[in-house]
């Protein structure tokens, strides 16, 4: 009798046990499938340059360019063609030319010919010499300008890529908030049924809970479309990517603004496309200097001819022609000043690139340090705030103090995390415009420094178990994050901070009470 009452207890405890097992196995295998799926950035930005239409069009040109470059290798060599014609005269004609003296070649109203026509450039006043070049230097600014679009599109990626994780963390920050502002809620609603509380005091938690909530809606909708313009940028269609995160991001950055200048000028795509263009300005100047230079090729002919009797007579003819140009009323001169106007020009505007790239360079560098700056100052901001939240909700319970100062302090944290969030942001759109400027933005760029450290979205992240922390901490309440509970906010203990990198939290502008 006890043995049974022993197994029954036994299977009390064994059944919960095998269902927190299988509940573990279900949740582990679907964070798996979860990191399998998702998108890191450097991965987004390599499938971007490999399938955006975009970038797949000025390919296209890049080849268009190349077979350019191999039509004007072709002209110097010979030029053979076949010709063939049958003709019916009005009246009686020579088949062939004379072949003897004294001899009179045949005649015949119908009169046909097949015959093979050599022509072989000898001289074009440097044309094709300088039309081969030509064509070298419109691939090189074809490539080019694949470069320069491939660098604008990899730029975008990074800035839509972070700033829809900026978002994403932005709203988990909300649900911590808005579930803190409803337990609040329903705490003053009660403190109101024993008197302890004026009803004011409910109507200005329910306005900050509305703007809270709000704030949520415009943050979801602002993930949802920096989703689709990633999706976008990626050539895809449907679903939205699902987003992996960073994870411990450490791209090469140039030391000094000097060594960033450098490398611009040497590596920046707009540099080298327009010291392309520059050089094929040059080769257009010789070839209109050509046109006026005096043009010799050698022909040759050899032709079979029959009349209607179908006896052929066989002819050849090989010779030099001679083209001068005398007069074209100042056409070709003025081809030569256009085309040294554009050289002109050209230089014009690698001077203005180069003072423009100084500007970016400058401006990336200080734009990278002011957000580091800020970043450290936001975090201890809202270090402050936390800590300031913590004090004005002791001295609310105590009842030092209204609900309006408890509400102030809220407000605070919720505006030094969404500071902190808009640091991190600018930091990784800063580290790629810089490597933008100096034409080095790659996907290795931001690939994590170990393959195995990928941050796994999904659940609830270290972000949410400090920031419920926080919030959580007002009411006094217990929960669990990630399995591990949060304690009571029975003690004078603020929450550890949790250490994060630059990297780990991204950011777009943000108030407290305004448009998203």
């Amino acid at each position: 009798m006890f043995g049974g009452q022993a197994k029954i207890e036994m299977d009390k405890i064994m059944k919960p046990l095998l269902r927190l097992q299988l509940f573990t196995f279900l949740l582990f295998s679907g964070n798996a499938a979860f990191a399998a799926n998702s998108l890191p950035l450097w991965e987004a930005m390599e499938r971007a340059a490999q399938v955006n239409p975009a970038i797949k069009s000025q390919q296209v040109e890049v080849e268009r360019q190349t077979l350019e470059q191999d039509i004007a290798r072709s002209q110097h060599l010979p030029r053979v063609d076949l010709n063939a014609a049958y003709t019916r005269y009005a009246y009686p004609t020579l088949v062939t030319p004379i072949r003897e003296a004294g001899v009179f070649p045949p005649m015949d109203r119908d009169i046909s010919n097949i015959g093979v026509a050599l022509n072989l450039p000898l001289y074009s006043g440097g044309k094709l010499v300088a039309g081969e070049a030509l064509a070298t230097h419109n691939r090189e600014i074809s490539v080019q300008a694949l470069r320069a679009g491939g660098q604008d599109l990899l730029f975008n990626v990074v800035a839509t890529y972070t700033k829809a994780l900026h978002f994403r963390e932005l709203g988990k920050v909300l649900d911590a908030r808005i579930k803190a502002l409803q337990q609040e809620e329903s705490d003053t609603e009660l403190r109101i049924k024993q008197g302890r509380a004026a009803r004011l005091e409910l109507i200005r938690l329910r306005t900050q809970l509305s703007q809270a909530r709000y704030d949520k809606v415009s943050v979801t909708q602002g993930e949802k479309d920096a989703l689709a313009l990633l999706a976008s940028l990626l050539g895809e269609r449907g679903a939205p990517p699902v987003l992996s995160g960073l994870g411990t991001t450490l791209p090469v950055l140039p030391v000094s603004a000097e060594d960033a200048m450098n490398q611009g000028l040497q590596q920046r795509p707009d540099i080298l496309r327009l010291d392309a263009m520059g050089k094929a300005a040059q080769q257009k100047t010789a070839i209109a200097r050509g046109d006026r230079l005096p043009q010799i090729n050698l022909v040759a002919k050899a032709q079979e001819s029959a009349g209607g009797d179908w006896k052929s007579y066989d002819d050849w003819q090989m010779g030099v022609q001679l083209s001068l140009p005398l007069f074209d009323g100042d056409i070709r001169k003025r081809k030569v000043d256009q085309a040294s106007l554009e050289q002109r020009q050209n230089a014009l505007q690698q001077e203005d690139a180069r003072n423009r790239i100084a500007a970016e360079i400058e401006q990336a560098f200080g734009a990278l340090s002011e957000a580091r700056a800020r970043q450290e100052t936001a975090a201890q901001g809202e270090a402050e705030a936390t800590e300031a939240l913590r004090i004005e909700t002791l001295r609310y319970h105590s009842g030092e103090n209204t609900v309006t100062d408890l509400l102030g302090a809220e407000s605070a944290l919720w505006s030094a995390t969404a500071n902190r969030l808009q640091a991190g942001y600018d930091i990784t759109v800063s580290q790629a415009r810089l490597l933008r400027a100096t034409g080095e933005l790659a996907p290795d760029s931001f690939r994590p420094a170990a393959t195995g450290a990928k941050r796994v979205s999904g659940g609830l992240s270290s972000l949410d178990a400090h920031t419920l922390t926080q919030y959580l901490s007002w009411h006094r309440c217990e929960t669990t994050v990630c399995g591990n509970p949060v304690a009571r906010n029975n003690t004078d203990e603020v929450p550890s901070r949790i250490a994060f990198t630059e990297t780990d939290f991204l950011a777009y502008p943000i108030k407290q009470g305004a448009s998203l």
